[in-house]
């Protein structure tokens, strides 16, 4: 009985999306979700996450912790790279690639004493 069931489930439902010409469930592929921006927010209603677009129009990953403080940054400017900053929101680390393709690292530390490092040209 239950055999007979699921054949004449699995009848109509190809019988209907044959007819409707809509496929059913189980053949629906994955659909694109299109927006400009998206956020996670946390359960106090915080956002925490921000894929974007920056004032320039260019694409970015932000990410906060629960004091808003912006914790890392990923993204394309004029020079494109990733940022990492504390817990008081000073940038610690910058890792970047400028406009020609050359990367660099500027790391700074609390007292603010910044180091750069650049591949020899």
């Amino acid at each position: 009985m239950v055999l007979v069931g699921l054949i004449a489930g699995a009848i109509g439902g190809f019988a209907a999306s044959f007819i409707t010409g809509t496929p059913s469930i189980a053949q629906q592929s994955d659909e694109v979700i299109r927006a400009q921006q998206f956020q996670l927010i946390d359960a106090q209603g915080r956002t925490r996450a921000s894929l974007g677009f920056s004032a320039d129009a260019q694409p970015y990953l932000q990410l906060s912790d629960e004091n808003d403080t912006r914790g890392v940054w990923i993204g394309i400017a004029r020079e494109t790279g990733v940022s990492v900053r504390d817990a008081d929101g000073r940038t610690l680390l910058i890792l970047s690639v400028d406009e020609r393709g050359n990367p660099s690292l500027v790391v700074s530390d609390r007292d603010r004493n910044t180091r750069a490092f650049q591949p020899e040209r």
